[in-house]
C-alpha cells in the first residue's frame, strides 16, 4: 500500500507537542534492534549482521487509520555495548517512546531488562511509553525449548512496571508492524488526551501558546532531505 499523498497531519498543538515522535531501541548487543528497526523499515532482513557503532537512526510513518491520522517518527537504533553509553544517552533526551529488548532464548539480555528500564526512566521524561520486546521468536518456534523466561515472569514485571509487551521475530516479520503501530497508538492516545486536558483547564493559555515550542529535537544533519528522498518509496507502514 503506498503513502497516502494528503499531508502529515499536526498532532500536537501546545507548547509540550511536537510534530515527530523519537522513538529509542535499547537492549543487549545481539539482541536483535538493528534486525527489528530494517524489518520494520525495509521489511528484508540482512544475513549478516554487524554490531551498530554508537547511534544510527530512520524514519518511519505509521497510519493510524481507525484514527485517521499519519503519525510520523524518527527511531533512534542504539548500540548496547557499554563503551557507547555515553554517545547513547545522549539520544535518550525527549525521547516519547522505547522498545526495549531482550532475546527470548537469553535470560542473561531478560536480567539486564530493568537496567536498562532505569537508564532510560534517567535519561528521559517520566511519561515515556516503554514497550518490552521479546525477539528471535522464530527460535521458539522453531523449538520451545528455547524459550529462557517464563511468560509469568514476563507478565510480573511488565504488570509491575507498566510496560506493554510484544514478542517478535524480525527474522520472520512477526509482529514487527503490529508492534511498533501499537506504540505509536498509545504514544498518541497520552498526548490526545493530555491536549485536552490541557485545553478544559485553561483554554486562553492553550491558545496562545499554540506553535511556540523551543523544543529542538536532535535530529540527523540533512534530515528533512533524507526523508524527501524516501518519499516515493515508502509505505504507510515500511517499504516496498
Amino acid at each position: 500500500m503506498n503513502e497516502p499523498t494528503k499531508p502529515y497531519d499536526e498532532l500536537y498543538k501546545s507548547k509540550f507537542y511536537y510534530p515527530l515522535i523519537l522513538v529509542i531501541l535499547v537492549g543487549d548487543s545481539s539482541v536483535g534492534k538493528t534486525s527489528y528497526l530494517i524489518r520494520l523499515t525495509k521489511n528484508v532482513i540482512k544475513k549478516q549482521s554487524q554490531p551498530t557503532i554508537g547511534v544510527e537512526y530512520a524514519a518511519q510513518s505509521i497510519l493510524l487509520s481507525e484514527e485517521g491520522k499519519i503519525v510520523k517518527s524518527v527511531i533512534w537504533d542504539t548500540a548496547g555495548a557499554e563503551k557507547y553509553k555515553a554517545i547513547t544517552t545522549a539520544h535518550y533526551r525527549r525521547s516519547e517512546g522505547a522498545l526495549l529488548f531482550y532475546d527470548l532464548s537469553d535470560k542473561n539480555s531478560f536480567d539486564n531488562v530493568l537496567s536498562w528500564r532505569q537508564q532510560i526512566i534517567q535519561y528521559t521524561d517520566e511519561n515515556i511509553m516503554i514497550m518490552l520486546i521479546g525477539n528471535k521468536l522464530d527460535l521458539i518456534q522453531e523449538n520451545p525449548s528455547n524459550r529462557c523466561v517464563s511468560i509469568n515472569d514476563v507478565q510480573s514485571i511488565c504488570s509491575k512496571y507498566n510496560m506493554i509487551y510484544y514478542e517478535t521475530s524480525a527474522k520472520e516479520g512477526t509482529n514487527v508492524k503490529e508492534s511498533f503501530e501499537q506504540l505509536i497508538r498509545k504514544i498518541y492516545e497520552f498526548k490526545q488526551q493530555s491536549i485536552e486536558e490541557e485545553k478544559s483547564s485553561d483554554p486562553q493559555d492553550f491558545l496562545s501558546s499554540e506553535h511556540k515550542s523551543s523544543y529542538q529535537p536532535i535530529l540527523p544533519t540533512n534530515f528533512d532531505q533524507s526523508l524527501h528522498n524516501k518519499k516515493q518509496s515508502d509505505t504507510c507502514c515500511g517499504t516496498q
